[in-house]
């Protein structure tokens, strides 16, 4: 029988809130004294611990005074953004092995399921009881990483993380209702040693002007160098610039810091160069500096991610925080699953996001995802100019409160509805999980959809969309669930059924009068902007004096004026009118056989579902003559690589979600020497002789799933180009005008399309 101080008000709750995050499971209404009767956790070693390192951690599960019968089983679940090591049980000389032995008088059966729980707690370790029972003191003892069989120890996840959670929870009847212990117990993570510094600048300034520049020096894996204390100068291509002294980090800088009183006074394209004393260097992004004010500035945001309130990390502040001083945004917004959002954590978005608001400076904007299926509308970024609004969500899914459910919109023509004649509403069809249904589209709210996330790069949805004839603009996000907004990075292999991000986060530019929400507002509905996948390429098209996204018409056929500033060498700019390429100036042609070299690349996706990647593992042979040397293009992860494998074979290990990736190759060969190339999407061959500037297409199915072939300079282009093209071949109605720009690192930039109504 139970002792008087185990009778306890029980409320079974199947989803809820706890200080932030989803915990989805049965909760106690109960003191802290009753939950310890459950038991208690440590974790060891304590501390901090640097993202991406591997090493041995021991929790300690010590049995409470409620004991776990036989049939009984404990949780250790952990959120599903996180891609530390998979626990593996089988083989104890592999990395992620994990040992489960108790001091107590019972076996344990120990499995490892990835969607086990309830999101966003999905990879759990599980733990059964039988053959006995473990009764209060007997401990419960999981070693992660345990080195005993020659195990190199168990990586952590490769992002920072002020409180990594291994969330514990007991089924102590064997009853299937599981109770979270009274502390789960968390780790630090932080982010590691040194690996490469960034400079980042305003894209556009005036003579004499003072701006500012940030500096970040980042970890092997994209996070803030936290305890870095270097000392950085710099120079800059203006000789005359003013620039700030050599400076030391302090550890309060914790990787990241501003620097004031920056100013030009040359017109041009300027760099800023940074270089520390251990010899890390980088060059800022373009600055184009002006001799007067221009009509536009170019300022840069992400408009796209989630924290633990959903199904991310982090808190709003970390968020907003990070946006604003480490990945150096003029603007940002939240869209958290409007299913997770209590009505308490809506009030907190709206108090956090106007604190952070701040014109001229930092601009963010109130939003949320409405996330309903896709049959029904799909995935909507939605965003207020206002601070005050009330959330229509697709649905309570994963709210215990109902108490609002009255103010859910489903399908998404109910939410168009209710906003109707709002006036300060805007909706960002996107592909995410599910992925947004362009049957739904109503230009009264959709100025934009998004083509580039963490998720991936959707040309698709872009063709789609102009197929249609929709006049919508081009953004990118990160859909970052890492804490890192505008500056997030492909997360690593985890198990089936948790998030993964595929490539790094995508960043908006916007052609605004000024820094505020209502210049940016005006700009976003007007489509001034455009697209990159993280890279702060400048990129300017116009028809016949009309700035990107306008529309207008036309009598004669009309005169596009482009003008790209990359960050690396260009290899392809494109003029497409739809989805047409109507002139690709040959910005990386080869300059003779020396500089030759063959870029074969591979893209696309699945399907345009969730589980859309594709694996292009493969391989290819030359029948005669050499390979010289085989380099890897546009590869998004360490585990992804090319290697010659002779001199007539090269390997690669590759995935694709809508991205590019692919192989150079340095031939030594005759024209009529064949290549075969073999992965499981397509086999095909060609002869070296065939290939040319222009690529050859091979479609490999799926959605936009294909393989280009084509010759390229072993440099690549100019890190800059211009030109105008007449389109005589105009058709009459209306003619989308867009360009596309991929460069030699293999980062990406989309304009918004000029709309050109032809009436000859």
């Amino acid at each position: 029988m139970l002792s008087n101080a185990l009778i306890v008000e029980v409320k079974f709750i199947r989803l809820g809130f706890i200080n932030g995050g989803v915990h989805g499971c049965t909760s106690l209404r109960r003191s802290a004294m009753d939950r310890r009767m459950l038991g208690s956790v440590e974790l060891y070693p304590k501390g901090e611990v640097a993202a991406g390192s591997v090493g041995t951690w021991t929790l300690v599960f010590r049995v409470g005074k409620v004991g776990i019968d036989e049939g009984g089983t404990i949780i250790i679940t952990r959120r599903s953004v996180c891609d530390s090591d998979i626990p593996q049980l089988e083989d104890p000389s592999k990395p992620g092995y994990v040992t489960v032995k108790t001091t107590g008088k019972a076996k344990l059966r120990v499995r490892y399921d990835g969607r086990y729980h309830i999101r966003p707690w999905r990879g759990s370790l599980i733990i059964d009881v039988y053959d006995g029972f473990l009764k209060e003191g007997d401990e419960v003892i999981v070693t992660y990483g345990d080195r005993v069989g020659g195990s190199p120890g168990f990586r952590m996840q490769t992002f920072r993380e002020k409180e990594h959670t291994f969330r514990v929870l007991v089924d102590n009847f064997g009853t299937g209702k599981f109770y979270e212990v009274d502390s789960s117990p968390t780790l630090k993570i932080v982010g590691g040693p040194p690996e490469v510094i960034e400079v980042v600048a305003p894209s556009q300034t005036v003579l004499g002007e003072d701006f500012r520049i940030l500096v970040r020096v980042l970890d092997s894996w994209g996070n803030p160098s936290e305890h870095y204390v270097g000392t950085v100068q710099f120079e800059s291509t203006d000789v005359e610039a003013r620039l700030p002294s050599s400076y030391r980090f302090k550890p309060e800088d914790r990787g990241s810091k501003w620097f004031e009183g920056v100013s030009l006074t040359t017109p041009g394209i300027h760099t800023i160069r940074v270089k520390d004393d251990s010899g890390l260097e980088a060059a800022s992004n373009p600055i184009m500096c002006s001799s007067e004010e221009p009509p536009f500035r170019l300022f840069w945001g992400d408009m796209h991610g989630q924290t633990r309130m959903t199904v991310g990390t982090g808190t709003l502040e970390e968020y907003f925080t990070f946006a604003r001083d480490v990945a150096a945004l003029d603007f940002c917004s939240w869209q958290g699953n409007d299913f997770q959002v209590t009505r308490e954590g809506w009030e907190e978005v709206k108090r956090v996001v106007k604190r952070f608001h701040r014109p001229r400076r930092f601009v963010t904007f109130l939003g949320y995802e409405w996330s309903g299926l896709t049959p029904e509308g799909g995935d909507h970024n939605i965003y207020f100019i206002r601070d005050d609004e009330q959330i229509h969500r697709s649905s309570h899914w994963l709210i215990e409160d109902k108490s609002d459910e009255d103010t859910d919109r489903y399908p998404i023509t109910e939410l168009w509805r209710t906003f109707r004649g709002h006036g300060g509403v805007m909706a960002i069809p996107h592909v995410g999980g599910r992925y947004a249904n362009l049957d739904f589209y109503d230009p009264e709210f959709i100025p934009l959809i998004e083509v580039h996330s963490c998720h991936g790069t959707f040309e698709w949805f872009l063709e789609d969309a102009l197929k249609r004839g929709l006049k919508v603009g081009f953004v990118a996000g990160s859909d970052d669930h890492t804490g890192r907004p505008g500056l997030s990075y492909p997360t690593q292999k985890v198990s089936r059924g948790t998030d993964l991000f595929d490539v790094k986060g995508g960043l908006t530019a916007v052609y605004a009068k000024e820094l505020t929400r209502e210049s940016l507002w005006e700009a976003l509905w007007k489509r001034r902007c455009y697209a990159t996948t993280g890279e702060r390429i400048i990129l300017w098209v116009e028809a016949d004096g009309h700035p990107m996204g306008e529309e207008y018409e036309a009598e004669k056929p009309p005169e596009i004026l482009v003008r790209v500033y990359g960050t690396s060498p260009l290899m392809e700019v494109e003029l497409k009118r739809g989805t047409e390429t109507i002139f690709r100036p040959p910005v990386s042609k080869p300059k003779g056989a020396s500089d030759t070299r063959i870029l074969i690349e591979w893209s696309g996706v699945r399907s345009k579902g969730r589980a859309h990647r594709v694996n292009w593992d493969g391989e290819l042979h030359l029948d005669s003559g050499r390979i010289l040397s085989a380099e890897g293009f546009a590869l998004d992860k360490p585990q992804e690589k090319v290697w010659r494998f002779t001199n007539q074979i090269v390997k690669w290990r590759s995935a694709t979600s809508g991205d590019v990736d692919g192989v150079l190759l340095e031939l030594d060969a005759p024209e009529n020497a064949e290549v075969t190339f073999s992965t499981k999407p397509v086999n095909f061959k060609f002869r070296v002789g065939e290939i040319t500037h222009n690529p050859l297409v091979v479609d490999a199915g799926g959605v936009n799933m294909k393989v280009r072939v084509w010759k390229v300079s072993a440099r690549g282009g100019p890190t800059q180009t211009e030109f105008k093209y007449v389109d005589r071949d105009v058709k009459a109605g209306v003619n989308p005008y867009w360009v596309r720009v991929m460069q030699k690192d293999g980062s990406m930039a989309w304009s918004s399309p000029i709309f050109v109504r032809y009436k000859p």
